[in-house]
């Protein structure tokens, strides 16, 4: 039979029609606030609607689970019905915002190969217990009772020592101008005269003060940045059922990702410029899913020395190496365009600012040493059954890919270089961030893989 959401989901729904329309309201207080209280009826009126049109989405939205698919019914002006067949299912998530966790609720988001940045299937202010429920019977699609895992084979938990030890290292400017955001917000709202007369005193002292003014800002930044990635990944964990993988984590708003071991699309290690000199690095899954706010991490911060047993056992996949690109003679050819652009800018500017010429100079000898670090990193291997890619910009990432994983294969040069039998390579898959690419590479490199790949494929 098929079922509704939780009664709840009235007030979620009212409150998201809000958010979603605030804009026009906003307006229309402040080009006409000394009517409001003349027209405080219009206001009421229009949350009437609201109301009306939240309770009437949740009267007309029903679910309903069968043995092969999933059903959805919706719509109040137009009809809409929907099935999903359960073997389409790539990966499960269920959220907690800290309101659901009041309320005792949750969101389930179900993502199949035709996801985009919406959910196949979205059931938000589900009822916690029936939304474990779905998860549980839902992600043994194609299992049979009885042989149900109750318990994880394996069990892998990240502690909030190696948390704070990721964000610190992870170079995530994202981060950074969150808490400069948070501590910007909580400045101006509370302490907004005391800091500008502490402010006004620093300026008349001197320079100095300045410097260590923006100091003390940028060092509570820094360690705001890593309370905040703390929380948002607090009780990471990954568990490991003999059919599919079990990610959880967040302290405020909990997360829930159930992703089968088939639908991983291919396995990332990135290596940023700081984690790399002390031999760490951070392990994420390309699985299919709408959230494309941020990474599905395997492990946010671990030795590199530990990696190849990490994505064996919790990924089942095999750590193939790549080795350092040899095709280095004609790594300055991509670079004549760029060159050529910083050269006209700073020709431009000595007309006005002939100082400025060396803030070019240098700017065009950090981008050529980066582009030359970059492509001598770059790597292309094979075997079997996995291809590996690493690229790197100032982040170094390996992405291995199991072959029959692999949705396209693309090579690509300028005239010049694919007349010297130079290419670069692009491999796609399925899922989020399913597009990776690297070189240029000699013909001996990129030519058998390309070949065996698409016959692969076709095959």
């Amino acid at each position: 039979m098929s079922k509704r959401l939780h009664p709840l989901y009235i007030a979620i729904a009212f409150i998201e029609h809000i958010k979603n329309n605030i804009l026009p309201f906003v307006f229309v207080f402040i080009v006409n606030r000394h009517l409001l209280f003349t027209y405080w009826w219009a206001t009421l009126l229009a949350g009437g609607v609201v109301a009306l049109f939240a309770f009437f989405t949740w009267k007309e939205f029903r679910y309903e689970v069968t043995e092969t698919e999933v059903r959805l019914y919706k719509g109040i002006f137009k009809k809409e019905k929907r099935f999903i067949q359960r073997n389409r299912i790539q990966s499960i998530q269920l959220d907690q915002p800290f309101v659901f966790r009041i309320l005792r609720l949750a969101r389930l988001r179900i993502d199949t190969a035709s996801s985009g940045t919406d959910a196949e299937i979205d059931l938000s202010g589900i009822s916690l217990k029936e939304a474990h429920h779905l998860k549980d019977t839902l992600k043994l699609s194609g299992s049979q009772p009885e042989i149900r895992e109750k318990n994880p084979e394996r069990t892998m938990k990240v502690s909030v020592k190696q948390l704070a030890l990721a964000a610190a290292f992870s170079g995530n400017f994202g981060y950074i101008f969150a808490a400069l955001g948070f501590l910007y917000q909580y400045i101006d709202t509370y302490i907004n005269r005391w800091v500008k007369t502490a402010y006004e005193e620093v300026i008349h002292q001197s320079m100095l003060g300045l410097f260590v003014l923006v100091a003390v800002i940028m060092v509570l930044t820094y360690l705001l940045s890593i309370v905040l990635y703390v929380i948002r990944f607090g009780g990471f964990t990954v568990e490991r059922y003999d059919h599919y993988l079990h990610i959880k984590y967040g302290l405020l708003n909990k997360k829930s990702l159930t992703i089968p071991f088939h639908k991983i699309q291919a396995v990332t290690i990135e290596e940023g410029l700081v984690r790399r000199l002390f031999g760490w690095s951070s392990v994420s899954l390309n699985v299919v899913t709408s959230d494309l706010k941020e990474k599905v991490y395997l492990h946010p911060f671990i030795q590199q020395k530990k990696i190849a047993a990490l994505i064996n056992v919790y990924a089942h996949y095999e750590y193939v190496k790549c080795p350092r690109n040899t095709a280095i003679q004609y790594a300055w050819y991509p670079l004549l365009l760029p060159v050529l652009l910083f050269a006209a800018a700073g020709i431009g500017i000595s007309f006005w600012k002939s100082m400025f010429v060396w803030i070019i100079a240098v700017l065009c000898l950090v981008y050529v040493l980066i582009h030359w670090l970059g492509y001598r990193q770059g790597g292309l291997m094979m075997n079997d059954v996995f291809v590996s890619i690493r690229s790197q910009f100032l982040t170094r990432k390996t992405t291995i890919i199991r072959r029959k994983k692999i949705e396209e294969i693309e090579v690509f040069a300028g005239t010049f270089l694919w007349e010297k039998g130079y290419r670069k390579i692009k491999i796609a898959t399925m899922g989020t961030n399913g597009s990776y690419k690297s070189g240029y590479f000699p013909f001996e490199i990129w030519h058998p893989i390309f070949l065996q790949a698409t016959s692969a494929k076709k095959a």
